[in-house]
């Protein structure tokens, strides 16, 4: 058998176990559902976007996540096609807005914000939030 038979029959069998290895959990967090509320003064929050972004403070990495906020105040993080995101700790930002009354001779109206403005600054909100995986996490925030 020539040298070069032996590493096709080689490459033939440990290829395959290398890629195996590889495709593991080692390094893959997985995901974790996340829902809850959002409430200002006590008050569903019927419209807006929750934003939860990870926080480098905290050793969490990656891209931010949001859901829409539905007319009773209710939210489902989705990180891409699927349901929850990464575990870790979070930063947490909420944004609400209607729509504003035009200036005399104006087309265009900038929106009201319904929320103070420190809360769509993930460093002024205030905000935070631990994901944990193995579980549903049911996190409610009261805005004042």
């Amino acid at each position: 058998m020539s040298i070069a038979s032996k590493w096709q029959s080689l490459g033939t069998w440990a290829l395959p176990l290398v890629l195996i290895a590889g495709c593991g959990s080692h390094g893959k967090s997985g995901t974790a559902l996340v829902s809850g509320k959002v409430s200002y003064r006590n008050r569903a929050l019927n419209a807006g976007t929750i934003v939860f972004t990870p926080d480098p403070t905290r050793g969490a990495a990656g891209d931010p996540v949001w859901a829409d906020i539905g007319p009773d105040g209710s939210y489902h993080l989705k990180g891409g096609a699927t349901p929850g995101l990464a575990p870790g700790w979070y930063r947490v930002t909420v944004a609400a807005v209607e729509p504003g009354q035009p200036a005399l001779g104006q087309r265009f109206a900038m929106p009201r914000s319904l929320l103070p403005d420190k809360y769509r600054d993930p460093e002024l909100s205030g905000l935070a939030c631990e994901v944990r995986q193995g579980r549903e996490n049911s996190i409610n925030f009261n805005l004042e």
